[in-house]
């Protein structure tokens, strides 16, 4: 750009000296401003508002603060790029509006003793549970074995949720239980499985929860209504047996 400026300087030579200091230096100022600037190239000053294009990595340093700020008007970003490229180092508080401890991995797990059986009473009462989770959306399975005794059925379900989708129901002497369930919980929350028994002398072991947090966006299909009997076989035609609702 350098050039440019001169050789107008030079084509103007005559009329530059017959000016004074003071209107040499608002001539020049014309002259640059009438060449044009499209951008500031490899070693010349930063213009604000305009393309600035270099040939070798620009360092910004601060040793007593932050480098490098930006401002944007409310619904703006602050800063574009044209690449999709991985940048390395790159330490950030949100991907896609979600902070790490949204996004790391998280969930809780609960499972009886071996060798411990636990009574049913008529009422829903905690037999496996998560521990504390944080917040969030859960994918949450549960099982237990229960003996049943051959008399009146008992049942299981996921606490937080829907017990009244339980698992369990009546048998000869045992029946397996297994409940599975979303659930959005708040931070500190536990979810349980619990159980209830309609009998006497009814019990539960081998009780498990597990609970995943749910990071996608996406909650999946559901699914709308219940394969016919004749496309699946073996499938029962009656629907399964419902617990009793929580007392």
């Amino acid at each position: 750009m350098t050039h440019v400026v001169t050789g107008v300087v030079r084509r103007g030579g005559r009329a530059v000296r017959s000016l004074g200091p003071a209107a040499v230096a608002v001539t020049v100022a014309l002259i640059i401003g009438a060449a044009g600037f499209a951008d500031a190239a490899t070693g010349g000053n930063f213009l604000l508002g305009r393309s600035n294009t270099d040939n070798a990595t620009s360092v910004l340093t601060d040793s007593s603060g932050v480098p490098l700020s930006l401002n944007a008007p409310s619904g703006k970003s602050p800063l574009s790029v044209n690449s999709s490229t991985q940048v390395n180092r790159l330490n950030a508080q949100y991907v896609g509006g979600d902070s790490a401890s949204q996004l790391q991995s998280t969930g809780g797990v609960g499972i009886t003793a071996a060798g411990v059986n636990i009574p049913l009473t008529s009422t829903f009462a905690p037999v496996a549970a998560t521990g504390p989770l944080p917040a969030g959306t859960y994918y949450v399975s549960a099982t237990a074995q229960l003996f049943t005794g051959g008399s009146e059925p008992a049942y299981c379900a996921i606490t937080p949720g829907v017990l009244n989708d339980g698992g369990g129901g009546n048998a000869d002497a045992y029946s397996q239980a297994a409940e599975t369930t979303v659930v959005t919980v708040p931070a500190g929350t536990e979810v349980e499985e619990e159980c209830l028994g309609d009998g006497t002398g009814q019990k539960v072991f081998n009780a498990a929860i597990t609970a995943i947090r749910i990071t996608s966006s996406s909650m999946g299909t559901v699914p709308t209504t219940a394969l016919p009997h004749h496309i699946m076989p073996g499938l029962r035609k009656n629907p399964p047996v419902s617990g009793p609702p929580k007392s």
